[in-house]
């Protein structure tokens, strides 16, 4: 087996960003759609009119973490309260502590209240989820990706990024993913395990996207999928996703495929039962990368507060 040391196909960070450097529109568009929905769920349906005294406040922070957000608010106020004026002190990706002022805000102070929660919802949300996600890199010596079990979709996986954790798929299209319930849909009638090779048989290696990945529950799976991908001889990587199985299986089973000495490229995946409590347990286990939900799925926010400067 082809020793598996170029870059990790799950980091897809670079679809945030178009080829001069900004926003991608596809990632404008996430942000516009989760924006609006929550403005509108708030009440506010049309951009924001100014009709009171200028005012001035500020965000601080009320924990420390990493700082996730700004450009996102940056790009919803440009549109529904165009007239405030932001002063960032700290950037996406930024460590922040207890006692920071993130932003220094003036303008319109009716513009400011109606804008007010959303604009704490997102930071609070994404700076939470980049806090978490860099918690655990920390405490990890494999890559860590986010799953796609995602809340506010491609928000929640810019924060993964910007807390240094992978952003493993961004949409069902972005990679192909046979996981089992996708088996068992398809392929019924065979028995679980030969169901991993006609998948693998009857892909379309043209339309898989980024990359193909299969999730298998035991030792038989993973080496049928990896004797079938070697048969293929398919030059794009497989990714093996060990669903639910300890480190130390896992351990095994990575060991079992690499005596095969096969030709074709293979990453595997850890999934299921990962906690950052049991991390440390995986450093020895020969994956390639660990993937969870709980690096944003369920995270607490990062608290912050506005306060309006008092005259």
């Amino acid at each position: 087996m082809e020793p598996a040391n170029s870059p990790l196909p799950h980091n897809r960070s670079s679809e945030f960003f178009d080829d001069e450097g900004n926003f991608s529109s596809r990632f404008c568009e996430s942000i516009n759609l989760w924006s609006t929905a929550l403005l509108n769920d708030d009440g506010v349906i049309e951009p924001i009119q100014p009709n009171s005294e200028i005012t001035s406040a500020k965000i601080i922070s009320k924990q420390d973490g990493i700082f996730v957000g700004e450009k996102i608010i940056s790009l919803l106020c440009n549109y529904w309260a165009p007239q405030l004026e932001f002063k960032w002190n700290f950037f996406d990706g930024d460590k922040i502590s207890l006692g920071d002022t993130l932003v220094e805000i003036r303008g319109d102070k009716n513009q400011l209240l109606k804008i007010e929660r959303s604009i704490l919802n997102i930071l609070g949300r994404l700076s939470g989820i980049g806090t978490t996600a860099n918690n655990w890199i920390k405490n990890s010596q494999i890559p860590v990706a986010s799953t796609r079990k995602t809340t506010w979709g491609l928000l929640d996986k810019w924060a993964v990024h910007m807390g240094g954790a992978l952003t493993h798929r961004l949409d069902r299209n972005d990679a192909l993913m046979l996981k089992e319930n996708d088996l068992a849909a398809q392929f019924s009638e065979n028995h679980p395990t030969e169901r991993v090779r006609i998948a693998l048989e009857n892909i379309d290696i043209k339309n898989i996207g980024a990359f193909v990945v299969i999730e298998v529950r035991n030792n038989e799976e993973a080496i049928l999928a990896a004797k079938t991908w070697n048969k293929l001889q398919n030059e794009k990587p497989l990714t093996i996703m060990l669903d639910n199985i300890s480190a130390e299986e896992c351990g095994e089973i990575i060991s079992s495929i690499s005596n095969l000495q096969l030709k074709c490229k293979i990453y595997f995946e850890a999934s299921g039962g990962i906690s950052l409590e049991n991390l440390k347990d995986w450093n020895e286990s020969l994956v390639d990368v660990i993937s969870t939900s709980s690096i944003h799925r369920g995270t607490s926010p990062l608290d912050i507060s506005l306060l309006f400067e008092e005259v």
